[in-house]
C-alpha cells in the first residue's frame, strides 16, 4: 500500500466515525444553518441596498 493511500483510508475512517458521531453531526447542521443564514442575510441586505439606490434615481 502506498502512504497516498494509507493517508486517504485513515482519513475516511477519521470521516466515517465522525458521521457516526451525533455530536458531531449536531455541530455541523448548526455551521452550516449560520453560514447559510449569514449569506441570506448578505443577499437581503445587497438587494435593500440596491432598491434604495432605484427609488432615489427616480
Amino acid at each position: 500500500m502506498m502512504v497516498g493511500q494509507a493517508l486517504s483510508s485513515v482519513k475516511l475512517e477519521q470521516l466515517r466515525r465522525r458521521i457516526n458521531d451525533e455530536d458531531y453531526l449536531h455541530a455541523a447542521v448548526q455551521r452550516l444553518a449560520l453560514v447559510l443564514s449569514k449569506e441570506l442575510m448578505d443577499i437581503t441586505q445587497e438587494g435593500v441596498k440596491h432598491e434604495r439606490r432605484r427609488k432615489k434615481r427616480k
